[in-house]
């Protein structure tokens, strides 16, 4: 009785360690997210992009009027948010087509979202305004309340 408990104990002990070891692979199997909007007929500035590396996030601002400079804005980003950005399915992601429907077609709109990987790879997948894919609706979700809360302005 004694030698089975010791083996319950250990199989739980392996068990709940592996679980967080998968979290943090997932979270470590990104490098860098890359996540922006743009519109192609549009006044000001058009295109807005987030960088985000770890917890540091780089916001830049296209104008389609070449006069107008790019504006740039670094923050810190919580650990709780960038935990909930980072916890996803890489295999799935690159699975996704680079294109799905008709990004800004009639001026609709366009958003992506790229995802580079230690060893380089990366992969980027555009898609029509508010019409992200089902597997990526919570991250993406999430991108945009960062992009909205700290626009280059």
């Amino acid at each position: 009785m004694k030698t089975l408990m010791h083996q319950f104990l250990a199989i739980l002990i392996l068990v709940t360690s592996l679980e967080a070891c998968s979290n943090d692979v997932i979270y470590k199997n990104i490098t860098q997210l890359n996540y922006g909007t743009s519109f192609g007929e549009c006044v000001g500035y058009c295109k807005h992009e987030v960088t985000i590396k770890s917890k540091a996030a780089t916001y830049k601002c296209y104008s389609l009027n070449p006069t107008e400079q790019t504006l740039t804005k670094n923050t810190i980003i919580s650990s709780s948010t960038s935990d909930s950005i980072y916890s996803f399915d890489t295999n799935s992601f690159f699975k996704l087509p680079e294109t799905i429907g008709c990004p800004d077609c009639a001026d609709g709109g366009a958003e992506w979202l790229e995802i580079i990987l230690p060893n380089g790879d990366k992969h980027k997948v555009t898609f029509e305004y508010h019409a992200e894919p089902a597997s990526i609706k919570d991250q993406i979700i999430k991108l945009r309340e960062i992009l909205n809360k700290n626009e280059c302005k």
